[in-house]
């Protein structure tokens, strides 16, 4: 198995999703699993080109049923990925996800990824290029 995370390989456990499980980034949100994992392999087919990750941190929470709490899964990684793109840039950021599952089926329903970065430089790192640049 490929030790690298989902959004490298385009693999992703399809069965521990809900089939209309919600997915969510800082710039869109949908439902649809199948859209997502469509989403995964464009991704993987060459669009980013180099790439290193570091787990910054990860934690468990058990949730709450009496509070309508349900439980999930919090991990945040260090990114650095180098894109596919004419002018090579290199984006570089935390990046996080949270997994939030539904305590009847064990499914995860919510996906929802965040990067500690403003939209700002986002774009900035997105369109500068990244010639010279290490990702490792």
């Amino acid at each position: 198995m490929d030790p690298r995370p989902y959004f490298l390989t385009g693999a992703m456990d399809v069965a521990l999703y809900d089939e209309q499980c919600e997915f969510a980034d800082p710039f869109v949100a949908f439902r649809g699993r199948d859209r997502f994992v469509a989403n995964l392999e464009n991704l993987a087919g060459g669009f980013i080109t180099e790439s290193s990750t570091r787990t910054l941190s990860s934690e468990i929470e058990r949730g709450d049923a009496a509070a309508g709490v349900p439980p999930s899964y919090k991990t945040k990684l260090l990114v650095k990925l180098r894109l596919g793109l004419p002018w090579s840039p290199v984006l570089a950021w935390p990046w996080g996800v949270e997994h939030v599952f539904d305590p009847a089926t064990g499914l995860v329903v919510r996906h929802l990824e965040s990067w500690d970065v403003s939209p700002q430089e986002g774009i900035r790192q997105l369109v500068s290029p990244g010639a010279g640049r290490k990702v490792k």
